[in-house]
Formats: structure tokens, sequence, C-alpha cells
């Protein structure tokens, strides 16, 4: 039982986590790809200090393609 010690169970807990982790960012991989996309779209937009009707229209779609790729995970089509 020398095996058992709080440093191995921690490791065993990083292990569990991070492969977790990698799970849950395949699965959300597209939400945080329509995310950077949408945030880099808004900061286009205020490069100069303000936003035409034109660029916030571009960040509306963006945002809408945020939540599509949000749904699409939890709804199957």
């Amino acid at each position: 039982m020398e095996w058992l010690s709080w440093s191995n169970g921690a490791y065993l807990a990083i292990i569990l986590i991070g492969g977790y982790m990698a799970i849950v960012s395949a699965k959300y991989r597209n939400v945080l790809k329509e995310t950077k996309e949408a945030l880099e779209e808004y900061r286009k937009a205020t490069e100069d200090g303000e936003i035409t009707d034109e660029e916030r229209d571009l960040i509306v779609r963006q945002c809408l393609d945020v939540l599509s790729a949000g749904v699409k995970i939890f709804w199957k089509w």
C-alpha cells in the first residue's frame, strides 16, 4: 500500500481532469471558434471609435452564429 499516497492521488486527479477537459474542448470547439470570430469582428468595428450600421449587422450575425453553434451542441438536428 505504499503506492497509495497524496501525490499519486493528485496525479490521478490531474489525469482525470485533463481527460475531461479534452472531451469538453472537442465538444465546444465550434462555439469557441464562432466566439473568437465574433470578438474579432467587434474589435475591428471599434478600432475607429464608432460602430456603423453595417458593422453592427456583421456583429449581430456573428453573435447569431455563436448561438447557433451552442444550440447544435444540445439539440442534434
